[in-house]
């Protein structure tokens, strides 16, 4: 066939056009367009929400694009609560949700998915969404808002099942037999809601659950609950958002971000408190025994015994124990020295051992075991060519860590590996060296009571001294012959003017105040108990100032020399005052002068002071130790824990001096006076300031200042 000229002519023209065009145009992947910042949107549900007469287990939401949810679907939460768990699947646009359980009569449906819905391919959630449906002919929508945190430290602590039950409804069994007839969760700010409740009055507790029964039956989930009941209201008002617009992509500078007013329900009550704590359970008993080697015959207690159990050997029973064994405690370790020959070079040595154990319902009562001990098959430790071997008896010589390091306050051990025959005053070369002359230093020398291989030695120390302590070999033996190395250890302390001090007069508390001192991890440095604020406190301070002058060195520093005798003459004109009003000298001793109480108020005060510490920042916790017990207590339903108040204030310690200060522990919400620097949880900034894709993109078609490119045609050369 053949074509006309004109055609070919059109042709070959067209298939050029198409070459030169392809030539011109700019190269590269077309891109898809913006990226998706959109969260899913609910186009409609089936029943719908806050439908009423529900009688189908099947429920259908429907949305605006491809979903998916969350790998984390414990943060879905169905109340009532759900013995057979509800099976939750996505199809496509929609959430498929089918209950187990069967549905109960005039009851309201609370589903709550938190951020567990998304859409599939940019991950964009759909926050704190939430859907509710009645069998009845009305849908309860009242609400309960709080935060749970942990009772000691008031972190927040999340995934904890929340639940609440009717003040009437409450027994002694009601917390360990029935289950909770509205649950929801806490989050990781240990926020919670609990939803679709009737307009009634609520008493709302928080465990952990372990076991998935919806109630608390085991005192390890630990428990937080208010004692107070909270009645639901609703107000309908206004609330006033933050309606972003996009500057990036319009230009516009009338289109800004602006304030919208929109109808809103206010739900009540928002601000349960409660704190979690888990109850502290002693157990009583024998963990494991074991025979280390020859020489020792170890017994493990669950718990720390604070004494000797009854020990009896069934090899010698009429022996007496000090020629068979000596026994050493330490903690919760229990060791068997034996001390017999033919005990050591038995195969088996057996002791009949009377302790406390504890039964299945925590119960306490002394109980006798039989133990057998077999000797391990020990092997021959080898010893490199040209190293000395050393001696199985080896003492180790340390001081006090943390805080009390270095001051007067510090404390001189000897631990042995191997209990000692005896370990004489004699054999201990204590020195002290002060402004270069070294000279030696009385101390006195006690074994410890339980754990027998443990030596204290006891002397005063002072500011700026150096401390040397020394044995020499082959002075001191075990009680099976062998020798001990030599022995050499330093310590020494800080001169006073390095060290600062913290006072703090409390205000808020009458009684049992047991205050420690934190370090920026929020770990506790030391603590001690508060003492009352006496009329005579200023006489006892010019007396010790009076008592313990100031050392050499100080008389050298001018400047620090002049603020000592300010600071004696403080005290004694304080204390003269007091001799004449008792009332003015109780004003005058507050640290902050412009905050003066009345004389009335200054009875009964409480003060704490913290000696020589090192420069830095410190903070404070007050725990009202009603029991005594010297420690924070759990609570354990229906005693609450005790309570426990942070100071938000930061001490900052300065060498050289006095830091004063007042806390009215009660002048701030304890939930919320935990200084920001001690916190570990905090708000997920992630989530609140979600981070724009589309500014890359944007800048790269020239609408981030400048004109958005328009397509390219190819233009002729």
């Amino acid at each position: 066939m053949t074509y006309p000229k004109h055609t070919l002519c059109f042709v070959l023209a067209f298939l050029l056009s198409a070459l030169f065009i392809g030539s011109c145009a700019n190269q590269g992947a077309p891109e898809g367009g913006p990226y998706d910042t959109q969260p899913p949107r609910l186009l409609q549900a089936n029943p719908s929400n806050k439908a009423t007469g529900v009688r189908s287990r099947r429920l259908v939401l429907n949305f605006d694009e491809y979903i998916k949810l969350s790998s984390d679907q414990d943060k879905i939460i169905v109340s009532p609560a759900q013995l057979k768990p509800a099976r939750i699947t996505t199809s496509g646009h929609s959430v498929i949700i089918y209950l187990e359980d069967s549905l109960r009569p005039a009851t309201t449906y609370s589903f709550y998915f938190d951020d567990a819905i998304m859409d599939n391919n940019e991950d964009n959630a759909l926050e704190d969404f939430s859907y509710l449906f009645s069998t009845g002919d009305r849908v309860d929508s009242m609400q309960v808002s709080g935060r749970v945190v942990d009772a000691l430290t008031y972190e927040p602590i999340g995934d904890l099942l929340i639940g609440a039950y009717h003040p009437g409804q409450m027994s002694d069994s009601t917390l360990a037999q029935r289950t909770f007839p509205y649950v929801s969760k806490s989050n990781k700010m240990g926020r919670f809601t609990l939803r679709g409740l009737p307009d009634s009055t609520y008493l709302v507790f928080a465990t952990k659950d372990n076991d998935r029964n919806y109630r608390y039956n085991e005192p390890s989930e630990g428990l937080a609950f208010s004692p107070r009941s909270y009645r639901t209201s609703l107000k309908d008002s206004l609330r006033t958002d933050t309606l972003r617009i996009d500057s990036i992509v319009r230009r516009d500078t009338l289109h800004r971000d602006s304030l919208i007013t929109r109808p809103y329900t206010y739900y009540y009550p928002q601000d349960v408190a409660l704190r979690y704590s888990v109850p502290t359970i002693v157990r009583k008993g024998i963990e494991r025994h074991s025979r280390v080697d020859s020489l020792l015959c170890r017994i493990e207690f669950l718990s720390p015994t604070g004494s000797f159990p009854v020990i009896r050997s069934l090899d010698k029973p009429s022996a007496p124990a000090a020629q068979l064994y000596l026994a050493s405690m330490k903690g919760r370790t229990l060791d068997l020295w034996l001390r017999d020959a033919e005990l050591i070079a038995g195969d088996s040595v057996r002791f009949a051992l009377s302790y406390e154990r504890s039964d299945s319902l925590q119960r306490v009562a002394l109980h006798t075991d039989t133990l057998s001990f077999l000797k391990p098959r020990l092997r021959t430790p080898r010893t490199k060519k040209g190293e000395v071997e050393k001696s199985p008896l080896q003492l180790l010589a340390s001081g006090a860590t943390g805080l009390r390091a270095q001051s007067l306050e510090d404390s001189l051990k000897i631990t042995a590996s191997r209990p000692l025959a005896q370990l004489p005053k004699e054999a201990l070369r204590l020195t002290v060296t002060v402004d270069s002359t070294t000279k030696p230093l009385d101390f006195t020398l006690v074994q410890d009571s339980l754990d027998r291989l443990s030596y204290s030695l006891h002397f005063a120390r002072g500011y700026g001294r150096q401390y040397q302590l020394k044995l020499d070999s082959a002075t001191v033996r075990d009680i099976y012959g062998a020798a001990a190395d030599s022995l050499s250890f330093s310590q020494s302390t800080l001169a006073e003017q390095e060290l600062g001090q913290l006072s703090v007069q409390l205000k808020g508390i009458h009684e049992h105040a047991l205050v420690q001192l934190l370090d920026k991890s929020d770990a506790v440095i030391t603590q001690t108990k508060a003492l009352p604020l006496h009329k005579d406190s200023a006489q006892r301070a010019s007396t010790q100032a009076k008592a313990n002058p100031a050392p050499q060195s100080e008389a050298s520093d001018a400047v620090l020399q002049q603020l000592l005798n300010k600071q004696r003459q403080q005290a004694r004109g304080t204390a003269d005052s007091l001799t004449q009003s008792p009332q003015k000298a109780a004003s005058d001793s507050l640290s902050q002068p412009s905050a003066k109480p009345a004389a009335s108020d200054s009875l009964g005060l409480l003060a704490v002071r913290f000696k020589d510490l090192k420069p830095g920042e410190y903070y404070l916790r007050l725990i009202v130790d009603a029991d005594g017990d010297g420690a924070f207590t759990p609570g354990d339903y229906p005693r609450q824990p005790e309570e426990v108040f942070y100071c938000p204030q930061t001490f900052a310690i300065k060498k050289g001096f006095t830091t004063e200060e007042q806390w009215d522990i009660r002048a701030t919400d304890p939930m919320e006076s935990k200084p920001q620097e001690l916190r570990k949880v905090k708000p997920d900034t992630a989530k609140k300031q979600r981070i724009d894709k589309n500014i890359e993109y944007y800048k790269r078609w020239g609408k981030g200042g400048k004109a958005a490119p328009q397509p390219q045609l190819a233009q002729p050369r």
